[in-house]
């Protein structure tokens, strides 16, 4: 029998209780124990002169570097195109960011910081499923919602992955969605999906990182990555978890569903998003 454990991101916000409650409850249900991650730093200042604009400007193009290399991904055959747009957007970086005013760049190191710090958050859940071997994890942020058909829809999943793991140890399925399939994901490089999900892709793309299951092999290889290139911590979950696959498991294969498992709460509108 597999090790599932699961894990629960938040920042004790009190409007997102109902959603903590709710998933912990149906994970009860399933037998899956979930440990809460919820300590953050305090966020630090905006350092002062030319360093808070070159931290935030290096951030931003960071985070521009790693959007384009999973766009790459997503059309190997616009490398070209996208190489070009890569460059003008890095281009209008820099110009708006070097004149900015210091209220502007405070707003902006702001963002990155809570960006990152959920990142880490993330980072520690894999650290401790590592640690507890688990073959499979579930990670959840607390603006997921769960549907009448979640638990028994999770459940199925869960029962189908060993069989799957059998064939392929590195997976990830993305359980919560946001984005319409089309805007984020290769759709014509589907692969059979065997039941499990709509898609099915080569390689890791997320659509947020709200909900998703993954096995060990997988996050001890995002591990690895962190450890070999620690500046890919300071990268949004999303960003991190793309580059991170692409870097250390090419050979991953990702599962998603036109309608998830659960509900992404901030992309319907029903909870509040932290970046409002």
């Amino acid at each position: 029998m597999l090790q599932i454990q699961a894990y629960l991101i938040h920042n004790a916000d009190p409007a997102r209780q109902a959603q903590r409650q709710a998933i912990a409850a149906l994970l009860s249900e399933l037998g899956i124990p979930v440990e809460l991650i919820h300590q953050q730093p305090p966020l630090a200042a905006l350092p002062p002169g030319w360093r808070g604009r070159r931290g935030v400007l290096c951030r931003e193009l960071a985070k521009l570097g790693a959007d384009f290399a999973q766009r790459r991904l997503r059309a190997p055959a616009a490398g070209l195109a996208l190489r070009c747009r890569e460059r003008w957007m890095q281009l209008k970086a820099l110009l708006r960011w070097l004149p900015a005013p210091r209220q502007q760049l405070q707003a902006a190191w702001r963002h990155s910081q809570v960006e990152a710090i959920v990142s880490e958050k993330h980072g520690r859940a894999w650290r401790q499923a590592s640690a507890a071997g688990a073959d499979l994890a579930l990670v959840f942020e607390d603006d997921v919602e769960c549907l009448p058909s979640s638990q028994r829809r999770l459940q199925a999943l869960l029962e189908a992955a060993p069989a799957l793991l059998e064939r392929q140890r590195r997976l990830y399925f993305d359980l919560a969605g946001g984005y319409p399939l089309e805007q984020v994901l290769p759709l014509l490089e589907g692969l059979p999906c065997e039941g499990l999900g709509d898609l099915m892709l080569p390689g890791v793309h997320t659509n947020t990182a709200c909900g998703y299951l993954v096995s060990r092999a997988l996050l001890e290889a995002w591990l690895q990555a962190l450890q070999r290139r620690p500046a890919l911590a300071h990268l949004p979950i999303d960003h991190l978890i793309n580059r991170a696959s692409a870097l250390q498991a090419p050979q991953a294969i990702s599962g998603h569903w036109r309608k998830p498992v659960f509900r992404h709460g901030s992309f319907f509108g029903t909870v509040l998003s932290w970046q409002q």
